[in-house]
């Protein structure tokens, strides 16, 4: 009885020194892939600075001025490019919003208007 319990002892022993052994060989082998991801992120962090740098200097205004300068015959804008001040629609007098003078908006306050547009 005593044999068959040490033999049960023994094989318990083993199969024990054999799972331990497995997970020790399993988290070693996570922390090399653990490792080997910080050293990844890290590389990728510095390549994404080193681009963040040149994206700076290719867009500095002075460079980008520069090669507009040399390579385009493009000038700066004129504000008559962009349109005149008659251009500009003005509200009639017959728009929906118009309030004349003296009429009263309503509201608790009766404020009356001043002959303006309400918006």
């Amino acid at each position: 009885m005593i044999r068959i319990l040490n033999l049960l002892l023994l094989v318990g022993v083993v199969a024990l020194s054999i799972g331990l052994y497995d997970v020790k060989y399993r988290a070693q082998q996570a922390e090399r892939e653990a490792d080997r991801l910080d050293r990844q992120i890290a590389r990728e962090q510095e390549a994404i600075k080193v681009l963040r740098a040149e994206w700076a200097h290719l867009n500095e205004p002075d460079r980008l001025q520069a090669l507009a300068k040399r390579y385009t015959g493009l000038r700066p804008v004129s504000p008559g490019q962009i349109g005149r001040f008659e251009d500009v629609p003005m509200p009639r007098r017959t728009d929906e919003f118009y309030v004349p003078r003296g009429q009263s908006l309503g509201g608790v306050a009766g404020i009356q208007a001043g002959g303006s547009m309400i918006r």
